[in-house]
Order: C-alpha cells, then structure tokens, then sequence
C-alpha cells in the first residue's frame, strides 16, 4: 500500500486489466460494475489502514480511463430488443381471459405503444399502490403515467368527444397527451387514426378505450386519476415497469422457447419503444418522419435501428433486378461458341492505392 498517486495508478491499472483478461476466480467475463465493486473493496482496505483511497471514479487514471471504455463496450452490446409481431399477437390472446387484469392491461399499453414509442414512465409506475409525481419548478405536482385527461377521441370532423364511452362508435381518432417529456415538449398531443375492422384488436383508438374503459370501472374517473390500473386478487393495482419487462420476457419464451438467456436479458419495457421506431423503419418511413411521430428532436433515434429479419428480406427485393441481369448474363455467357483461354502471370499487385480504395 502506498499514497504515492503514480505507484498505486499503475497497479490498480494492470489489476483492472487483469481482470478483464478473464483472471479471476470463476476464470469468466466480468462486467465493469463487478470490478468497480473489488476497487471499493481496495479502498476499504486502504482506508482502514490509514492510507488514502488509491481509486476514485472520474478521476482520469489508468483504471478510470479503462473502464469507462470498457462501460461502452457493454453499453453497446446491451442495447435493448425490439419486441416481435408474435409477442403482440400472443399477448392479444391471453388479453382475452380477464379484461380487467393484469394481461389485458399490460397487452394494451404495449399494442397502443406500437404507435406511439411509449417510454416506462409514460405508462407505468414504480409501485403498485403509489403514485408517483413529477414536481415543476413552481411545486405543481403532475402525475408520471397517462392520466384519463391525457386520452382524447375525436370524431371524424376532428371535434373532441365528450363522453367517448358512450359513443364508441363516434371516435376515429386517439390523441395521446404527454405533460412531462424527456424532450421538454411538454403538452404534446399526438392523434392515431382508427383502424379497420379486420385489425380492431390491434387499432390505436379501441386499444385507448378498452384502456379507459377498465380505468373507469375500477374508479379512475377524475381527470388526474392514473389509466394504468388492473384488477387481481388484492384488489387495483398500478402497473409498474417491472412486472411489465418480466411479462415481456414470459411471452418472448412462449413464442421463442429457444431464446438464450442472454436474449432474454435484452427484451424489457424500452423494447416497447425500439419497436415502434423498427416498424417504421421497416416500412421506409424516413428521419424526419421517425423523429416527428416517436417525438424525438435529434437523430438519436438512430441508436434504435435493427437489421431485423424484414430489413434483410427487403435488401434482397431491393437487389432483385440486379440478380435477374446476372442470371441474365450467366446464361448469355454459358451460350456462348467461342471460349476464351487466360494465360500469362496475371499481377495481382496493385500500387500506390488511396484510402478510399
């Protein structure tokens, strides 16, 4: 041990490599959080024995500098999953056993999510029987999750309905209000167009009344009064961002039963808003597009791009021309009478090339 700044940055610099290498005592990965518990675990020793503390995080030393690279590295490969078209069409299916518990209430906000990029603290609380607020710079207190103020129906002439569940039949629109935004646009309205009957139970507008509908019945009728309430066996509860990614991941085994755990780990409520941007990404939607209707204000959003398994059947439709003039000129090539010999060295040795080549 020693409070020579140099001498202890040069250990806890090879220490951190060290471990990163795979020596330590299960001889496996471990994770940057890991490590920065053993550098606690040194300076509880240091200190005990009257010696400074040798690591500090941000402190620009050897071992900072590593593992704030190494945190990057992680960071990328933990980016979460999109959620698949057959998550949603199995949540539909159980959604159907109780209208008013936990798999309907979890299925709607996701399905509705689809189109709208939902983040966690948009649907979900953190407890099932608190509510959590957001406070304003004057001390007003706004709820976190949807509120019934916060759905709005319109009919067809873009009026505003004012009783919705009584005239169902009126409402083709859904606008989604968000009074607290990660982007500061708070107030934001977004509106999403009825579906047709063949896709009602995936339709943005009868999703956000079945969600208003359960709400009601289990007694959130004031403007304020949170959308994201069930019913179980102890009573309302809140839905919470919790025991949203653990269902998530419970129907991803369901449609997937060979996903790796690792997979699995990647699948949670954010998979909600990496879907919404994949799908229209998928259907060619450009930045701008992407950006006005998931409401983001840089190109972020960029971050969510998959190469999902439909991008890939498009890049092969994309090239199909280019494959039918190969195929094209193959048989040209096989038909042809006179056949050409090569002979000679053929160089392969091409100089002096650019960058760029």
């Amino acid at each position: 041990m020693s409070n020579d700044r140099r001498v202890v940055n040069d250990i806890l610099g090879r220490y951190v490599v060290f471990l990163l290498s795979g020596f330590n005592i299960n001889n496996i990965d471990i994770r940057v959080g890991t490590i920065k518990g053993y550098l606690d675990a040194i300076n509880d020793h240091y200190e005990n024995n009257g010696y400074d503390k040798p690591y500090a995080k941000d402190d620009n030393s050897d071992a900072d500098k590593i593992l704030r690279e190494q945190k990057k590295f992680e960071d990328a490969s933990a980016k979460r999953s999109p959620l698949t078209d057959k998550m949603i069409v199995k949540m539909q299916e159980l959604a159907q056993e109780d209208p008013l518990g936990f798999k309907a209430c979890a299925f709607e906000f996701t399905a509705l999510g689809r189109f709208g990029g939902f983040r966690q603290q948009e649907f979900c609380m953190d407890s099932k029987k608190k509510i959590k607020h957001y406070i304003m710079p004057n001390g007003t207190k706004v709820v976190r999750a949807f509120t019934v103020k916060n759905f709005i129906f319109y009919d067809k002439d873009a009026c505003k309905i004012s009783r919705p569940l009584r005239q169902r039949n009126l409402a083709d629109r859904i606008g989604t209000e968000y009074d607290i935004q990660k982007n500061r646009m708070n107030g934001q309205i977004l509106s999403y167009a009825r579906l047709s009957e063949e896709h009602k139970a995936y339709c943005a507008v009868d999703l956000g009344l079945n969600i208003v509908a359960r709400a009601e019945l289990l007694g959130s009728t004031e403007p304020e009064d949170p959308l994201c309430v069930y019913k179980d066996k102890n009573g309302t509860q809140y839905l919470t961002g919790s025991e949203v990614t653990k269902y998530l991941r419970f129907i991803m085994q369901l449609v997937n039963p060979n996903i790796s755990d690792a997979e699995l780990k990647l699948i949670s409520t954010h998979s909600i808003r990496v879907y919404a941007c994949v799908l229209l990404s998928e259907a060619g939607k450009d930045g701008p597009y992407i950006k006005l209707r998931l409401r983001w204000l840089s190109n972020c959003f960029e971050i969510y791009l998959r190469n999902t398994n439909n991008i890939a059947d498009q890049h092969n439709a994309a090239l199909d021309s280019v494959h039918d003039r190969m195929s094209a000129l193959a048989i040209t090539v096989s038909n042809l009478n006179e056949i050409v010999h090569t002979s000679g060295i053929v160089n392969i040795v091409m100089d002096d090339l650019e960058d760029e080549d």
